[in-house]
């Protein structure tokens, strides 16, 4: 207990946490990931470093997106149970509206969790071509046109709009003052991109300051543990007929720099592994997200998921769930990369592998392929046994991306064999192992 309170107190402060790296009987590592008591924090993990950093979830209302100087958009805090309302797409009816009553503005609106693009937030689902706003293609500005009014659960109104972009933000917001019945008066701030390597800029109400130092680098982190808004599938009561609504989840949004498949059912305990099709990996958001818990109760048991990061592969399930009294969320993960031997071709700007190796009963063989890029040429797969006679051989298919080719060497008998890849004119050999 005395460690679960030190480690929460840490991860308040907002400090960098190595993990403990101590692998089970079969090679994995536990992970004690704590949100906090009520989702307090968010946590950010490094997968290849084993490391954590976690910030005050509350501390800020509004993230914009900063990515490079034509690229945009925005974040509100879910954290915070905010309800996003459209008021208007008419700019000139900001000192028209008087009132804070949102009944009259439809459903309210979420930030998208369904997507490749962290950044679609709930300013970006209004009625402008970009949601808020409009491109000029004149000064290449986005320009606001949408008004937006923002309900906290504390029934704390602000009336919000994004009035520029262009390599920064610049918007304005009002107060509802419950004593007077009106709004206070109109603040207007502008926060440019700056140069620091983060994906957002976090704005808070109240202090009315951009709030520095709340998100690692790009590159400094892979799994993000937070709040997030989802269409949460049901039955519903009345009906007895399948239904979605809205509901807020504590969950994992991943980072760009992976892609993740989700395996189903699947073994988690085994020291063994097979990885997934290619097109099994995703770079949605949310492939993570909530698919290994129920909204309550403990962790599937059947659920893996494998992460793609660069030339590496991952292996992770989660195994505790304690739900918001702690915010505890325990996770085991291994690197599989070695596993599944996976090389760097030399010269190329590629990377292969092959697995099973050594083979199982049936002695189907996978080659892996990670190509930045095509090349002019074909590539070969070529098997030797060890007196140099070639006893297999298979074209490899010219294309960029991951990608995966099963080659079937049923027809060997047992005994010690090398591999020879050969693609972009550059060859590697692997030794394989048939059983």
């Amino acid at each position: 207990m005395k460690t679960k309170l030190l480690l929460s107190a840490l991860f308040a402060l907002g400090i960098q946490q190595a993990v403990s790296a101590q692998a089970d009987a079969n090679g994995y590592t536990t992970v004690n990931m704590t949100m906090g008591p009520s989702y307090q924090n968010r946590v950010f993990y490094d997968i290849s470093a084993n490391s954590m950093v976690s910030q005050a979830a509350n501390s800020w209302d509004i993230a914009f997106y900063r990515n490079s100087s034509m690229s945009f958009g925005t974040r509100i805090n879910d954290a915070q149970n905010v309800e996003v309302y459209q008021a208007s797409n008419n700019p000139n009816d900001w000192n028209s509206i008087t009132t804070n009553t949102v009944s009259a503005y439809g459903a309210p609106l979420y930030n998208l969790d369904n997507t490749t693009s962290i950044q679609q937030g709930a300013f970006e689902q209004g009625t402008a071509t970009y949601g808020w706003g409009e491109y000029n293609p004149g000064n290449h500005h986005v320009e606001g046109k949408v008004i937006f009014i923002l309900k906290y659960p504390s029934n704390v109104f602000y009336k919000f709009m994004i009035d520029d972009y262009f390599g920064g933000y610049t918007f304005k917001y009002a107060r509802w003052n419950a004593a007077t019945s009106s709004w206070d008066a109109t603040v207007s701030r502008t926060i440019a991109n700056g140069t620091d390597d983060a994906y957002f800029n976090y704005f808070s109400f109240t202090t009315g300051e951009k709030v520095p130092s709340l998100e690692p680098s790009r590159t400094g982190w892979d799994l993000m543990f937070t709040r997030y808004w989802t269409d949460y599938a049901y039955t519903d009561p009345n009906t007895g007929q399948p239904a979605t609504m809205k509901y807020r989840m504590a969950g994992v949004i991943q980072n760009t720099n992976i892609t993740v498949a989700k395996a189903q059912p699947e073994t988690q305990a085994t020291a063994t592994s097979t990885l997934p099709a290619s097109n099994a990996f995703s770079s949605n958001i949310t492939t993570i997200g909530h698919s290994w818990k129920p909204a309550m109760g403990a962790p599937y048991s059947n659920v893996v998921y494998y992460v793609k990061q660069g030339s590496e592969y991952y292996r992770m399930y989660f195994t505790s769930n304690e739900g918001s009294s702690t915010g505890n969320m325990y996770f085991k993960y291994k690197n599989i990369t070695s596993v599944l031997g996976v090389t760097d071709i030399a010269g190329t700007k590629s990377t292969f592998g092959i697995y099973p190796n050594p083979t199982t009963a049936d002695r189907q063989v996978t080659v892996l392929f990670d190509s930045k890029e095509k090349v002019n040429s074909k590539g070969q797969a070529e098997v030797y046994d060890l007196s140099g006679k070639k006893v297999y051989s298979a074209e490899l298919t010219n294309q960029a991306g991951f990608y995966k080719q099963d080659l079937n060497l049923s027809h060997l008998s047992s005994g010690n064999y090398l591999v020879k890849i050969s693609f972009g004119g550059s060859t590697e050999t692997k030794k394989l192992i048939v059983k």
